[in-house]
């Protein structure tokens, strides 16, 4: 069989990016369709035609960027064709072999470095835009697609090459980059952080809705973690000493005022709940709490729209992530730990709403607690 040509090779990667983009969008693609119609216009086979896109799907990897589901990078690949193939992918000489489509950088770094000029969390669009803002000729739908790939709870992400065999996030792996917080146009990425957002898992499912039945999972939880060093700092105080018992009581008192919050921000959220827990309706204030929705990080943090006034032991099983709250609802959900217990109870309950809207909880916020809950 001869040689394949230039127009061959370019028909192929055609035709192999445009199944990409479709399997991007989530439409289901034909390959022997599609290897029928180059069949029909250029000749050879239609196992001539999947075998080179095999071969793409092997260039493509070892560019870094995205594959077709199902077609598996071929074993060997020749290095005429393969240096045929990236001249082609570039629009460059053959010199540019070796290097990305746009520079020296992997799509799915150009958009971690946007995020990461945004300040580390930010929405889709802020971050293509920022992209596309730093490399103009970017495909805006790469970008979603590599924030996905990137994000350890994202289940779509076992679709790309670099998160298709089973690993942990604590191995040292370039591409668990990114959590992933809501869905939809209201999705937010943040760095990941494993003390914060606990270690996940690919790992094999034979139930997963995938060819390659892999999913995601969180292995360790971060709240746990962080209980038991405190629980191993705290037993190490000293023994009763009767003599210290007025310092032991100043400190009571502080760790009580620590807990209720900063008093300007509990204060506001008393008046902006009227003196209520927001979950259960309990009006009794020496038990009520200024709980923070996203953890405290200074001044920026203590704003009534990041915050809610709840009764002390409500607080405690937030601030654990075994409660949390719809964004789109405003409804308290239990976790799966607590649903046999009394708190069940409060499963499905309506959080009580400021009056005032600036007041009101923050979607961002909540759906950034909520995805930290991990069930």
């Amino acid at each position: 069989m001869a040689a394949w040509s230039d127009e061959e090779l370019r028909a192929a990667l055609t035709a192999y990016q445009w199944m990409l983009d479709q399997q991007i969008a989530g439409k289901l693609v034909n390959k022997k369709e599609v290897y029928r119609d180059l069949v029909n216009s250029h000749g050879r086979t239609t196992g001539a035609w999947d075998y080179r896109m095999q071969n793409i799907s092997a260039v493509m990897s070892d560019l870094g960027r995205d594959t077709v589901t199902g077609l598996i990078p071929a074993a060997n690949v020749g290095a005429g064709v393969t240096a045929r193939l990236v001249k082609i992918i570039n629009g460059e000489n053959s010199e540019a072999f070796g290097m990305y489509k746009y520079g020296d950088k992997r799509t799915w770094e150009l958009a971690l470095d946007a995020l990461v000029g945004l300040g580390g969390t930010a929405t889709l669009s802020q971050v293509t835009q920022r992209a596309l803002e730093e490399t103009p000729k970017l495909r805006p739908s790469n970008v979603g697609a590599d924030l996905n790939f990137l994000a350890v709870n994202s289940p779509s992400r076992v679709s790309y090459t670099g998160a298709d065999k089973p690993r942990r996030t604590d191995s040292g792996d370039v591409h668990d980059k990114l959590f992933k917080i809501g869905s939809g146009q209201d999705v937010i990425y943040e760095l990941y952080r494993p003390e914060v957002h606990g270690v996940w898992e690919i790992f094999p499912d034979a139930n997963a809705e995938n060819k390659r039945k892999l999913s995601v999972r969180r292995i360790t939880d971060p709240v746990d973690l962080g209980l038991s060093e405190a629980r191993d700092e705290a037993s190490k105080d000293e023994a009763f000493d009767v003599d210290g018992l007025t310092d032991a009581r100043m400190r009571v008192y502080a760790s009580i005022v620590r807990r209720q919050g900063q008093p300007a921000f509990r204060k506001a959220l008393l008046a902006a709940y009227e003196g209520r827990c927001a979950v259960t309706g309990c009006d009794v204030k020496d038990v009520l709490e200024a709980a923070h929705v996203h953890p405290y990080r200074g001044k920026e943090t203590n704003v009534t729209a990041n915050g809610l006034l709840l009764r002390a032991d409500i607080h405690t099983l937030f601030d654990l992530y075994q409660i949390g709250i719809d964004p789109r609802t405003l409804t308290l959900r239990v976790g799966p730990s607590l649903l046999q217990t009394t708190y069940g109870a409060l499963d499905g309950v309506q959080v009580a709403c400021p009056k005032q809207a600036s007041d009101r909880l923050s979607p961002e916020a909540l759906a950034w607690h909520r995805a930290q809950c991990g069930w």
